[in-house]
């Protein structure tokens, strides 16, 4: 029977599991170091989801009535939907006690066509920042980084 999946936040306890996961999740691409960590904890809500171990994170905020989602990381891939699913959903719940429209996925361009798929499955489609309305655009702006791509989901 497998394990209960716990979606919580992460705690400060958590940071060398967190590095470790987006560093595998990212296949080496992202790596953070405990210190960067640490500031972006007190920046960013993190998240986990668990059984006996971490296998997910993300990391998000919500501004002007739109959440902004980054670093997304699920390891092993082969636990994406057991983990990446209760995570998102997680994240989404919160943002709609803060009344966002939008929740913004920000995800690498180098995703694989898997995590495109997932991401899909939950309802984000790719966003394109010239057709968004100007206050999520000011969002993007600000968050999206060179090499990233914007996934959308309506959350009202």
């Amino acid at each position: 029977m497998p394990s209960t999946v716990i979606v919580r936040r992460a705690s400060r306890q958590d940071l060398e599991s967190i590095a470790e996961i987006v560093r595998k999740g990212s296949g080496g691409r992202s790596a953070f170091d405990q210190g960067t960590l640490l500031e972006r904890l007190f920046e960013w809500a993190y998240f986990v989801s668990a059984t006996s171990k971490i296998m997910g994170v993300v990391r998000w905020q919500a501004t002007n009535f739109v959440a902004c989602l980054k670093d997304l990381h699920v390891y092993p891939p082969t636990q994406r939907r057991r983990m990446g699913a209760p995570l998102l959903e997680r994240v989404e719940e919160e943002a709609k006690a803060l009344a966002c429209e939008v929740a913004l996925l920000i995800a690498d361009q180098r995703s694989s066509w898997r995590a495109i798929k997932f991401y899909r499955s939950l309802g984000y489609e790719r966003a394109k920042t010239e057709e968004v309305a100007r206050a999520w655009r000011d969002v993007i702006e600000e968050h999206q980084g060179t090499g990233e791509i914007v996934l959308l989901k309506r959350l009202r």
